[in-house]
């Protein structure tokens, strides 16, 4: 470990992240001086708007919808053909949105700060498991469930936090950890320790609706653990010049990663699919390239560093399961976290010496926008792309 790779663990590992309220992305980009009509989404940029995969095309299009901005699917379409609506990647703006999911101005997100740097990073919200953006399906009444969960379930969600909060969320990750959750895969632990909080000592009318949504809310925390994980990441940029991994994601045509050295800078290319074991009904179908901001989770030491803390995952997984699962962490990690059970934070310089990567536990989308989430896999970016940009081997200029 060289000693800039030693500062940037130390800087990701060093990270307090409390969930301190709720905003929405309408008064995070108020608040940067960006205007006009913008969408969000998973991973690095769209080289072009006929790059966009039909998943995040049905996303965008319902996001519109949802805004306002559009009556129906062909009038949504043509305002993003021509520009009217501008997409950019969620992670420039320091929020983080799962799979292919989309984040417009309405839409609530969980607010998380660093309480060491006063750094903060941004999540929407889990939308449950129906009428969801983030599988990508045009689906019927998911506008009205958007229009709930951002509307009258939001403002729930805002006053609990208020009144709950700061929260410290590595207690509760920790904990979650214990209990069988890897933090990616499976966050039902997670999800259930932060129902338990917002519910307790909650009189209000709306408690019925909230304990029945968080009830089936089994993935609730993994957009907490998102933001926290990113806000740790990005603390390493803090720590001097590395190759530590910053940022990093797909859009299901491309995946991509930043470094310290240079933050804003995204290194991208092909997203290969997750594989996973796929059911019955689902074979030979096409799978979507690695998709969603949840890989920040992976490359902070959870989700697939962290599978031995969760046997259902690798039961899931099968045959999918990893090599060397359990050295991995070591050989892809720097050091141990000091107030989790997980090694936490990797750079191209590590990942070139260990001859691994990270593996990254993803939603397997269809890739026609038809079928949504059809399983769980594991995807394991090739390693030569951080070989290239590693300030400890041969390095060739970021594209």
């Amino acid at each position: 470990m060289t000693d800039r790779t030693r500062a940037a663990a130390d800087a990701i590992s060093s990270t307090e992240p409390i969930w301190t309220m709720q905003s929405t992305l309408a008064a995070v980009l108020a608040a940067r001086g960006v205007q006009g009509k913008i969408l969000l989404h998973a991973g690095p940029p769209f080289k072009d708007a006929g790059s966009i995969p039909p998943p995040v095309i049905n996303s965008l299009l319902q996001a519109v919808i949802f805004e306002g901005w559009a009556t129906g699917a062909e009038q949504a379409k043509q305002l993003l053909e021509s520009g009217t609506v501008r997409i950019e990647p969620a992670q420039d703006h320091d929020c983080v949105v799962p799979l292919a999911g989309v984040i417009s101005p309405s839409m609530a997100m969980h607010v998380i700060e660093d309480q060491i740097t006063g750094a903060i990073a941004y999540a929407v919200i889990n939308e449950g498991m129906t009428g969801c953006l983030r599988v990508g399906i045009m689906e019927q009444g998911l506008v009205e469930h958007q229009n709930w969960l951002h509307g009258p379930y939001a403002r729930w969600l805002a006053d609990r936090v208020e009144d709950i909060g700061p929260v410290r969320l590595w207690p509760v990750l920790a904990q979650s950890l214990h209990e069988g959750d890897d933090g990616h895969n499976r966050t039902k632990a997670g999800s259930v320790l932060c129902a338990q909080m917002l519910l307790e000592s909650d009189d209000s009318v709306f408690r019925p609706q909230a304990k029945q949504f968080l009830e089936g809310a089994s993935a609730f925390a993994l957009n907490l653990w998102m933001a926290a994980a990113a806000i740790s990441l990005r603390a390493a940029v803090t720590a001097g010049e590395s190759d530590a991994i910053v940022r990093v994601g797909g859009n299901g045509v491309e995946f991509g990663f930043q470094t310290a050295a240079r933050p804003g800078v995204w290194h991208v290319f092909p997203a290969a699919a997750p594989r996973g074991p796929l059911p019955a009904s689902f074979s030979g179908i096409p799978v979507l390239g690695a998709i969603g901001d949840s890989a920040v989770v992976d490359f902070f030491g959870l989700g697939g560093q962290a599978l031995h803390h969760a046997p259902t995952t690798i039961q899931a997984l099968g045959d999918y399961v990893p090599e060397k699962m359990d050295e991995r962490p070591a050989l892809v990690m720097e050091i141990a976290h000091p107030h989790l059970p997980i090694r936490t934070g990797t750079s191209a310089t590590r990942i070139t010496q260990a001859g691994t990567v990270p593996v990254v536990l993803l939603g397997m989308i269809e890739a026609q926008g038809l079928e949504g989430r059809i399983a769980g896999g594991a995807y394991e970016p090739p390693i030569g792309e951080f070989a290239q940009v590693s300030l400890g081997h041969a390095s060739t200029p970021v594209g």
